[in-house]
């Protein structure tokens, strides 16, 4: 299942892809949750910070229905969550707001073990064999 903001941050070309979670936002996410609040608290999108958390814990559980305009599904969480069509500020402020923060929020998955990789415990050489590490194959020119 991916999510509205995983699949808006898609849409706009952030490398943020998976792993943003609304259990990783409130703990290590927290710095940019709260960035998100003030910012858009203080522009009066929103009525209060519970309002803007309601909005972005919505678009991190949901599962984003219109996988071909994902920024749709943003627009109707804010519709459902404040009452009001999102205004033409908002929609273009929160799109600005996610290509900025799309590295952040991409790290902030990453780290959490949501990323693709290998697992590599122990590696060991037994008599001629040779041993290569798959994440970095380099010819080391004769080692």
């Amino acid at each position: 299942m991916e999510t509205i903001l995983i699949q808006a941050l898609k849409f706009i070309g952030a490398s943020a892809a998976s792993g943003i979670t609304w259990d990783v936002m409130k703990g290590a996410g927290s710095r940019i949750l709260d960035g998100f609040k003030k910012h858009f608290t203080n522009r009066k999108y929103f009525k209060d910070e519970s309002q803007a958390e309601e909005f972005f814990k919505d678009i991190s559980l949901k599962e984003s229905l219109n996988k071909r305009h994902p920024l749709e599904d943003i627009w109707s969480v804010y519709d459902n969550c404040t009452g009001s069509e999102a205004p033409d500020g908002f929609k273009a402020e929160f799109t600005d707001w996610m290509k900025r923060h799309g590295d952040d929020l991409g790290h902030l998955g990453d780290s959490f073990g949501c990323g693709n990789g290998i697992f590599v415990q122990k590696q060991v050489n037994k008599g001629n064999a040779q041993v290569t590490n798959i994440g970095n194959q380099y010819n080391y020119k004769g080692f």
